[in-house]
């Protein structure tokens, strides 16, 4: 007897849930990783993060595509949930069901509550341990894993624990792609007596054209580091002048050094006297904090005359070195540079004094303090705070660590300053899987015991 063809829309299910496709996922997972981490002999760890794992497809070599992190990780969740949509059926039924459906929305609601910070422990107001700030935010985690477990208890029975376990995978997955594409990370340095309000990712540079013909307000247009790698040219509203990148005219890392006799792509500015060498890129995670400083070679030509403005060598060694260079263009003078990219906050930190201690008889730093001045003119407040290691400061959704200080004046601060919404998902999501393992563990001991003394 023949069997029943099998519908198309169950036949894609069952491979998209099926065990095989989990083996070759994991498979592709590990091998993407080990080419990653050979990747990093020659690139930043950064550059590998961006091109290997937090894209959708990964260029091997420059040449080959492979699937990215973003889509073998996004392909497991669907094999997941998929696999357990189709293996792992509801056993309540009747009042149970109901109760089982009304627990686990309170433990999904109570979920989404602590993640997104409603109980925060952590207050620039209240000074509270490290250690007990930790144990506070597992035990949130613990409290939503546990009403989780209950209601996940009453509708699967003896396979509750699987399906919390997995459930807190997902949660740890989805927070590194929502983490992947909107957290935001940065520094912050101030310098005693300094105010600032914008944050500087060293991971990323931007190309800054600043209009300050107006004392009171600079007017600053950027080119990003994505166009300026692209290549080609970009028109910029409000200026009187695109600007042009040749191919390969962009480096990720580069260092300053004298002409001497070499072919110079630069007509105007510093670059006439030096030019740009390329650099190994910095690894990212070596212990001398040492990062990328990139240049660019940049063409301006005038957009109402299409003449050639010159071409001008920037870089973030030259800014950092001697400033701005000057642009006369349309009857105004335009700074142009290359600088780390700016995100402007919508408050300003002023330090106040920072302070830092010792250890004996050595250089090594033991403990370091900033004490700012907080000012957010939108919201009226004005509040001093005190920053010290493993005691950050969170407003407005940053939370903002001391990170280093200027070793050349001990006058400046360094903060690192991270704009991450689901910074609590990893503690929820550990709790949820130690709670689903606990529980199905606990759950077959239980089920053996009872076997025993049935017997």
């Amino acid at each position: 007897m023949n069997n029943p063809p099998r519908h198309p829309v169950s036949m894609v299910l069952a491979a998209l849930g099926s065990l095989r496709l989990t083996v070759a996922l994991l498979f592709l997972s590990m091998f993407l990783v080990f080419v990653g981490t050979l990747a990093q002999v020659n690139q930043g760890i950064w550059t590998v993060m961006e091109g290997y794992f937090r894209c959708w497809v990964a260029w091997l070599g420059g040449w080959c595509p492979f699937p990215g992190g973003k889509l073998l990780g996004t392909a497991l969740i669907v094999n997941l949930l998929v696999s357990h949509t189709s293996r792992i059926r509801v056993q309540a039924r009747g009042p149970r069901l109901l109760l089982g459906l009304a627990i686990l929305s309170t433990g999904l609601a109570l979920t989404w509550v602590i993640i997104s910070h409603v109980f925060d422990v952590d207050s620039s107001e209240k000074v509270i341990n490290p250690s007990k700030r930790v144990t506070l935010q597992l035990l949130q985690g613990g409290a939503a894993a546990a009403v989780l477990y209950v209601g996940c208890w009453l509708l699967f029975r003896r396979k509750a624990g699987i399906v919390l376990l997995h459930s807190g995978v997902v949660i740890l997955m989805m927070s590194e792609l929502y983490t992947s594409e909107l957290a935001e990370e940065g520094t912050m340095t101030i310098f005693e007596g300094q105010s600032v309000n914008y944050v500087e990712d060293n991971r990323k540079a931007e190309l800054a054209i600043i209009d300050a013909s107006d004392p009171a307000l600079d007017d600053v247009v950027v080119v990003p580091e994505k166009a300026l790698r692209r290549g080609g040219a970009v028109r910029l509203e409000g200026l009187p002048f695109d600007v042009e990148v040749a191919p390969g005219r962009f480096l990720k890392n580069a260092g300053l050094a004298p002409l001497r006799g070499e072919t110079n792509p630069a007509t105007q500015g510093e670059g006439l006297r030096m030019m740009a060498q390329t650099r190994r890129e910095a690894s990212g995670v070596d212990t001398s904090g040492r990062v990328d400083l990139p240049a660019a070679y940049v063409t301006l030509k005038d957009r109402r005359t299409n003449s050639d403005l010159g071409t001008w060598l920037t870089s973030i060694q030259l800014t950092m070195e001697r400033g701005a260079q000057i642009v006369r263009a349309g009857g105004k003078e335009y700074r142009l540079l290359l600088r780390f990219k700016r995100t402007y906050k919508p408050y300003s930190l002023f330090l106040t004094s920072f302070k830092f201690e010792r250890y004996p008889g050595t250089d090594t730093p033991k403990d370091y303090s900033s004490y700012v001045k907080l000012d957010d003119a939108e919201r009226g407040v004005t509040r001093d705070v005190r920053i010290w290691m493993n005691n950050p400061l969170r407003y407005r959704g940053d939370t903002l660590y001391q990170s280093s200080f200027d070793a050349a004046t001990e006058k400046g601060t360094v903060l690192q300053v991270v704009d991450n919404q689901v910074w609590m998902a990893p503690y929820v999501a550990c709790m949820v899987v130690a709670i689903g393992m606990l529980g199905q563990f606990l759950l077959h001991l239980f089920g053996f015991i009872q076997k025993l003394v049935t017997r």
